[in-house]
């Protein structure tokens, strides 16, 4: 059966949609009634619990026991507290090894471990040549007709170059040639030795490292062997050519200088005048002057033959290092360079077979290419590297990979540690807190005592 209360509001101009009166279940009112009383008893039972009993009647021991009670449960709380948030938030580190993995094994742990994965060598120091090898392969002119004697005794032919203009590439050329051919066997001398060194050279690292790593550091080491190498040869070579020019070397090929015997009774002198060309170029001031090669008539400047690319400089060196591969690569100037060569002034009593270079080739050095640059190069077409990571994986040989695993407690973990460590708690607090309570009545007391009310 259910009751209404009837109340009057005391603002009358704020009405219900009943009316000026508004009714308010009795149920709900004692509900909340019930509810209050139930917090009132449960605030009286904490306020009067007592967890340490002495059996004393006197009032302050009364109060020290409440307050030691709920001393002892603010601190039991707030310690179970610490914790829980404690084991729930911390992580638990595991750490795995694993002996002798094989390359397979050490991949897999990489991907899936790859920020704590460590895996320390064997053989922290290997040599280059038992992962890696080293090959090159030379610009084609190295292996042509154009660097074997039987082209430079042609070219020689009588070897009277007095016979012939400076610039006339008969009896001269098989110096340019010669030196062309001295230059290929040297530039291959050099790039085996420095080959046979780099092998021999280590790779110190502590750990095994991910092949896309390891490759990287390769590359890096690999290009500085293949620009140091030239570099060192290209620079001894210009150090030789500094030399000649500064010291005034004379060419015996009247090259760089005039020079004839001068007879008298008293001395014999040797006159001499610098080799000056037609744009007033002078080798006895530069290194770098040239004009076109080819044949000449004998005793006379007028040309038959130039044979293109070709550039008669102040030495052979010069000579050399300031012409182009042209002419080589085309069988029809060599044809005509050799037809030339044998119906001027001189008839060569064998004939000679001599194969242009094949055009067609993939080099990097295009056709005009100027050979000075191509011995800077050592005549390198292309460095062959091969760097095999399973073959360094194996001399590294890891003893032992080790990685570790992070992970939150769980529950069952969590409530595990808090029942172990709660008697350990409660005996704690249970010893400490009467004792705490006890000093402060002490310090209270002794400052109660010393304290001195002044009289008003």
């Amino acid at each position: 059966m259910r009751y209404s209360i009837v109340v009057l509001l005391k603002k009358p101009r704020q009405f219900s949609k009943f009316g000026s009166i508004a009714e308010i279940p009795i149920t709900d009112f004692s509900e909340n009634l019930g509810q209050s009383h139930i917090w009132t008893k449960l605030r009286n039972a904490l306020s009067k619990l007592k967890l340490f009993k002495s059996g004393s009647n006197q009032i302050e021991t009364i109060r020290r026991e409440l307050l030691s009670t709920r001393l002892y449960l603010l601190l039991l709380f707030v310690s179970i507290s610490i914790i829980i948030i404690y084991t729930v938030l911390s992580v638990e580190t595991t750490i795995k090894t694993i002996p002798m993995p094989s390359q397979a094994e050490y991949e897999k742990l990489r991907i899936l471990h790859s920020n704590s994965l460590k895996c320390p060598c064997e053989h922290i120091s290997v040599k280059h040549k038992q992962f890696m090898t080293v090959n090159t392969s030379f610009h084609q002119v190295c292996s042509s007709d154009f660097v074997k004697d039987v082209w430079l005794d042609y070219l020689f032919g009588d070897g009277l170059w007095y016979n012939y203009e400076r610039s006339d590439l008969r009896v001269r050329g098989s110096a340019y040639f010669g030196l062309l051919s001295t230059l290929c066997t040297i530039s291959q001398t050099t790039i085996q030795n420095s080959a046979e060194q780099f092998l021999t050279e280590t790779f110190v690292n502590a750990e095994i490292m991910p092949e896309f790593e390891f490759l990287s550091k390769m590359s890096v080491i690999t290009q500085l062997f293949e620009t140091t190498t030239p570099a060192r040869f290209s620079r001894s070579l210009r150090l030789l050519r500094d030399i000649t020019h500064g010291n005034t070397f004379i060419s015996s090929y009247f090259l760089n200088w005039h020079w004839w015997v001068k007879f008298n009774r008293s001395s014999m002198t040797f006159p001499t005048r610098p080799v000056t060309f037609d744009n007033n170029c002078s080798c006895g001031t530069r290194s770098d002057c040239t004009e076109s090669g080819g044949i000449y008539l004998s005793f006379s400047n007028t040309q038959y033959f130039s044979i293109p690319g070709w550039n008669v400089g102040c030495s052979p060196v010069e000579t050399l290092l300031h012409s182009t591969l042209e002419c080589l690569y085309n069988q029809t100037c060599i044809n005509l360079l050799v037809y030339y060569a044998t119906t001027f002034d001189i008839v060569y009593p064998l004939a000679i077979n001599i194969s242009a270079m094949n055009s067609r080739l993939s080099s990097r050095f295009p056709m005009n290419t100027m050979i000075d640059n191509i011995v800077d190069s050592l005549f390198v077409e292309q460095y062959k590297i091969n760097v095999s990571y399973s073959t360094f994986y194996n001399q590294c040989t890891p003893t032992y990979c080790s990685y570790t695993i992070k992970k939150y407690n769980s529950f069952l973990k969590t409530m595990s540690r808090l029942v172990g460590l709660y008697g350990g708690l409660t005996v704690i607090l249970q010893f400490i807190v009467p004792y705490l309570i006890k000093l402060a009545f002490k310090i209270r007391n002794r400052f109660c005592i010393n304290t001195v009310t002044p009289l008003t």
